[in-house]
């Protein structure tokens, strides 16, 4: 076999063994490993100032740390020195009726 045989194989051959769905399922996988990589990079902690202080919160774990320049202080994650936000929702449908009474007049006799 020369090398320019080897070159011009064609794609059907090289693939040889592995289903048809496997170009696809690589691409979906390297989707997916790009998507948790700018995640991680990007958006996985908030950072906060109070009272001069910069905190870092992971969104994943709830997390927080006091960051200065070159390293982050971190507490358990059961204790925080910052309140943490709660968030609840309600979802109610609620109807009022108002009825106006008003004395029944008298009935006269004829």
């Amino acid at each position: 076999m020369n090398a320019v045989s080897r070159f011009d194989t064609p794609r059907s051959r090289r693939m040889r063994g592995l289903p048809n769905y496997a170009p696809l399922a690589l691409y979906a996988l390297g989707g997916v490993v790009a998507v948790l990589l700018i995640f991680q990079l990007f958006f996985r902690y908030q950072y906060m100032e109070a009272n001069g202080v910069t905190w870092r919160i992971d969104r994943l774990t709830q997390q927080t740390c006091q960051v200065d320049i070159g390293h982050a202080r971190c507490e358990p994650s059961g204790s925080s020195a910052l309140p943490k936000p709660s968030l609840s929702t309600s979802t109610s449908i609620s109807t009022s009726t108002s009825l106006s009474l008003r004395p029944a007049s008298p009935k006269h006799k004829h």
